[in-house]
């Protein structure tokens, strides 16, 4: 009897016996009815003995067809279960006569090319005539191997499909042998162009910048050592935007992004052919030139950068004005490698920012004498604020119309043992970089309070009042107002005698909690000078706060006005403007007698310079306030 899905009957060894029995005994009862049909024929006396050798037959042949049905059942399922795994999978295998028919083919191929099956069995080269062609010698290469009886590697190829154009394949293929004689080939092909596409992405990204999309840094240094190594001579410029950190303090880090994408916009409009700019990291971008040779052409070339940096930007509703500083290099004469190239390239550019009116310099060894230098203040700058010896200096302010002494600006100064005379320039940005500004600037606000106590006490009849600088870094500080009030208290300094000047950058974007603490330091008793009018990202929109009493006009407008009609209109302008808005002008760096005599002229109320009266030390500042003041 034939037993239905055996393949289900039969799944484990223990139904394996029924199996046995049913074709065993159908075999004996076959046997041995053969048998009593033979021997009834044949013999006339019958013995049961006889029937011995048919049922031994009989069990046997019924084991034998038994064990072949298993056999069969088993290899059936097996079958079954191997042409559902690969009826079911997305990887396309094939098997191959060493004349290229096929033996079997899977039916994803259709899927994977767009071809069915049987276009394949009937056109045996279809698979290799679908690689495409920049990949064919690799993979005639890879069926050679696979001939000669060779195991290789997967090979990486792509396919000319049918539906969906270009893909890439994982092909791999094994030899297949019959008593070791190459009878066939066996084949996996597999879709890994998502995969690829992927690793492509991640390529990418790893050498470009995410909120540019320019070549970083990675790819600039390799971009760099190509030319090196070709021994194509280029120049390298290293940019850096001035108070770039000051906008995304104030505004925030989305505006500060949408600023650095713009910025690369406007540069590639006039970046030369052939030319690369790169983001180097944070608010620095790094270009490379290739062929220029004449310095005066660089320098040329970076004034159109920076013309493109200073052209005005309008972003969160505000025209911002920025700008920047340059270093650069000729290579290869000033580095025979990249990390040099970079490191001088930078080191020009840090010293182009702390000079005055410099915006670029070409690496020298004196710019690379003062960056060790500025390593040196870095390294010494915190031990000089603990101990105190970064102290105020003193500059006298007079009044236009007396001549009399009205105020003292207190300026951070700085002798080391070993450094010397440490410029305000070099050592206040390295102490905003390493988050001890606010600590420098506490001790300079406690010494002044301290020496206009002194003062007071001598001349309790003059009211000199004493102007310290703080910082956006300070105002920001929770606090500061109660640190304010606390030592006006400890030192019993009347509060008008304090001033607190800031700069126009601490308004960006409506900084509201800066105009409260300054309104708070107001309502103290405490005066507001805005410093440096003119010079930073808001002018005249700040006056529009209403949290400033003194105007403090910057020297680049005073030094010129003797010579220039414009700016002494200008001048004029600011100072009458701020006369109605009811605010006291200061005019910074007086040189000259004619700077004063009109100064003098258009109203300004006090005068700053070094034409009236030098920065003096307290031991030398205190003699000379003669506890009058002095007529001037």
């Amino acid at each position: 009897m034939r037993l239905k899905n055996v393949t289900q009957l039969f799944k484990t060894p223990k139904c394996h016996w029924q199996v046995y029995l049913s074709y065993m005994f159908g075999a004996w009862l076959l046997v041995i009815g053969l048998a009593n049909i033979q021997f009834f024929l044949v013999y006339e006396n019958f013995a049961p003995k006889l029937l011995i050798v048919p049922s031994v037959v009989g069990l046997l042949v019924g084991f034998l067809v038994a064990k072949y049905r298993i056999l069969r059942d088993r290899i059936e399922a097996k079958q079954m279960e191997f042409s559902s795994i690969v009826e079911m999978a997305e990887e396309v295998s094939y098997f191959q006569n060493l004349d290229r028919s096929y033996r079997f083919i899977s039916p994803s191929v259709l899927k994977l090319t767009g071809y069915d099956v049987s276009t394949f069995y009937s056109m045996p080269n279809l698979f290799s005539d679908l690689v495409y062609e920049d990949d064919f010698p690799k993979w005639l290469a890879y069926e050679r191997s696979i001939a000669e009886g060779h195991s290789p590697d997967p090979i990486d190829v792509r396919l000319t499909t049918k539906h969906k154009g270009l893909i890439w394949i994982r092909h791999v293929s094994r030899p297949i042998y019959e008593k070791d004689k190459l009878i066939a080939v066996s084949s996996t092909n597999t879709d890994i162009t998502d995969q690829v596409s992927q690793t492509e992405a991640m390529k990418e990204l790893a050498l470009k910048d995410a909120l540019t999309g320019l070549p970083n840094r990675r790819n600039l240094s390799y971009e760099a050592q190509r030319m090196l190594d070709a021994t194509y001579p280029f120049v390298l410029i290293m940019m850096d935007l001035d108070r770039f950190k000051t906008i995304n303090d104030s505004l925030g880090h989305s505006v500060g992004d949408l600023m650095l994408q713009k910025i690369k916009d406007r540069f590639e409009l006039v970046l030369p052919q052939g030319a690369m700019l790169s983001r180097f990291g944070g608010d620095e971008f790094v270009f490379i030139i290739p062929g220029i040779r004449v310095e005066q052409d660089v320098e040329q070339m970076i004034r159109d950068f920076l013309k493109v940096v200073e052209h005005p930007m309008h972003l969160n509703g505000l025209n911002l004005h920025i700008s920047a500083s340059f270093g650069w290099v000729y290579a290869p004469e000033d580095g025979q490698d990249v990390e040099s190239l970079l490191r001088f390239a930078d080191v020009a550019m840090h010293m182009a920012k702390q000079r005055q009116g410099v915006y670029c310099l070409r690496y020298s060894g004196q710019v690379d004498h003062y960056h060790q230098r500025l390593l040196v203040i870095e390294n010494r700058i915190r031990t000089a604020v603990e101990e105190k010896k970064i102290v105020p200096f003193y500059q006298p302010m007079f009044s236009t119309q007396t001549g009399d002494l009205v105020g003292v600006e207190c300026l951070a100064r700085w002798h080391d043992e070993e450094l010397g005379w440490v410029s305000p320039e070099e050592f206040i940005s390295i102490a905003e970089d390493i988050n001890l500004i606010g600590k420098l600037g506490e001790t300079i606000l406690e010494q002044a309070i301290i020496t206009a106590k002194k003062l007071s006490e001598f001349c309790p009849y003059k009211d000199v009042y004493f102007s310290v600088n703080a910082s956006p870094y300070q105002l920001s500080e929770i606090g500061f107002v109660q640190k304010v009030k606390s030592l006006l208290e400890q030192y019993e300094l009347p509060a008008k005698l304090l001033k607190i000047e800031v700069t126009e950058s601490l308004f960006i974007g409506g900084n509201e909690y800066a105009i409260n603490v300054l309104s708070e330091l107001r309502a103290l008793g405490v005066s507001i000078a805005l410093d440096d009018f003119g010079t930073g990202y808001s002018a005249f929109a700040v006056l529009r706060e209403g949290c400033i009493d003194i105007l403090k006009v910057d020297k680049s407008f005073v030094q010129n006005m003797a010579d220039n009609e414009q700016e002494k209109a200008l001048v004029a302008e600011i100072i009458q403007m701020a006369h109605i808005m009811d605010l006291t002008v200061v005019a910074e760096g007086v040189e000259t007698e004619a700077q004063r005599a009109l100064l003098t002229e258009i109203g300004c109320d006090v005068l700053q310079g070094y034409l009236l009266a030098r920065p003096m030390s307290e031991v030398e500042f205190c003699p000379y306030m003669n506890c009058a003041g002095a007529a001037h």
